[in-house]
């Protein structure tokens, strides 16, 4: 299998996984898999703005073990469920959102990311809707999820309070991850117009959705769920907002550990959608639809000011489900080589195993290149963008992996400081 923009697609290529239909409200397929790509149908993809198309490949069957039907399918649901509530949201303050169908689906998505526990990481784009606000809403339910599934010992560590039974299920999660934004839909049209020409985050007004957000969910949600609707613009190193008051100081925005670790999941997942995309928000000119690969959005996160918003755990946990060059994606190394990544490790997301694709008309592969293990060649280019500034290396061992982390704190070798974020 390869993931395929559809610029690179091209006639007579079989579709090795199905193509939903990117304004159904549901799991409704517009090609199905084992379909032959015809002219025709590349144009009519491209028309609807489906990003890209997963093709039969000989020899490239290990890749798909990370992909899986179900999951496909089940977030193809989500972007569904998140169209209908934000239809819905945008008919006034009364409208009544279906919590019932949302936490459905989330559960039906978690069931299977758990059956599948290979295929619970973020490959790519499943739609675009043409409606930002909506594969954005989609994208980062389905993150907060897969974060959250990585988190249950750190989330358990942070609120020891919550039983182990409710700190596990993080549905809710995944519903407030997808609906963090539905305040946006009942903000006045001149002030979302405002938000999108200037994205000034300062904005008063602008600022209010996370509050008419809030009060749409709570007492349908958990409420730290529902809470971290309120609080998904709070930033770890105290600059976010909703401002707390504080007994002679200014008042500031919640700081680490303060802000409970579902915004802080929530966060960490908006920023990944937000930054890989040009257009995010409701109203917003979707544009090509194209994603910026994503070693890129992981390196700009890593920077200023992104890095000191977020929980530096959870950025590790971004990393364990978000590959910075995922299976299946095409490659050019920097001796010059071109293949497609078939496996990756989180300890080094930059130094992937990738298979050398000889002819990619005639389909024949060639020698395998574990990164790895061959430091002197890196990958420069990444579905035809240049990533060669993008790379991002360990300077010490176990820096970017979650489970290394994991094993230290339970074994008393950590203590965590909120410091750390900066």
């Amino acid at each position: 299998m390869l993931r395929v923009q559809m610029s690179q697609a091209k006639p007579g290529m079989v579709l090795a996984q199905p193509v939903f239909h990117p304004r159904s409200e549901g799991q409704m397929v517009l090609l199905r898999a084992k379909a032959t790509l015809e002219q025709g149908a590349i144009d009519r993809l491209v028309e609807m703005k489906i990003p890209e198309v997963w093709i039969h490949y000989p020899g490239m069957e290990m890749v798909g073990e990370f992909i899986s039907p179900k999951i496909m399918a089940s977030r193809a649901l989500i972007a569904g469920d998140v169209s209908k509530a934000f239809i819905g949201a945008s008919q006034g303050a009364h409208a009544k959102l279906d919590f019932q169908q949302y936490k459905s689906s989330m559960s039906s998505l978690l069931k299977n990311l758990i059956n599948d526990p290979k295929s619970s990481i973020f490959v790519g784009e499943l739609v675009d809707s043409g409606f930002p606000a909506v594969r954005h809403g989609a994208n980062v339910g389905f993150l907060s999820l897969l974060l959250g599934m990585r988190l249950g010992f750190y989330m358990m560590r942070e609120r020891k309070y919550v039983n182990a039974k409710f700190a596990s299920d993080v549905t809710n999660l995944g519903v407030a991850g997808m609906l963090h934004d539905i305040g946006m839909m009942r903000l006045d049209e001149e002030v979302i117009k405002r938000w999108n020409k200037n994205h000034d985050p300062s904005d008063p007004q602008w600022q209010e959705h996370t509050t008419i957000g809030h009060q749409a969910v709570r007492g349908s949600l958990r409420a730290p769920a529902a809470s971290a609707v309120l609080h998904h613009h709070q930033h770890f190193d105290g600059s976010g907002f909703p401002m707390k008051e504080r007994e002679g100081e200014e008042p500031s925005g919640l700081f680490g550990s303060e802000i409970h670790v579902y915004p802080r999941i929530i966060l960490a997942a908006d920023l990944f959608d937000r930054l890989s995309h040009r257009a995010s928000s409701v109203g917003e000119d979707p544009g090509d639809g194209i994603a910026m690969p994503a070693v890129c959005t992981l390196k700009k996160m890593m920077g200023k000011p992104y890095g000191d918003w977020i929980d530096p755990v959870i950025f590790k946990a971004l990393l364990a489900v978000c590959p910075a060059y995922p299976p299946g994606t095409l490659v050019r190394l920097s001796n010059g080589v071109k293949g497609v990544v078939t496996d990756w490790n989180q300890a080094d997301p930059c130094r992937p195993q990738v298979h050398e694709m000889l002819h990619f008309e005639y389909e024949e592969l060639g020698r395998v290149f574990n990164l790895r293990n061959e430091r002197t060649i890196t990958i420069v280019e990444c579905d035809g963008i240049d990533v060669s500034e993008h790379n991002f290396y360990p300077v010490t061992k176990g820096q970017f992996d979650l489970r290394v982390f994991e094993r230290n704190l339970s074994n008393g070798l950590y203590q965590y400081m909120p410091e750390e974020a900066a």
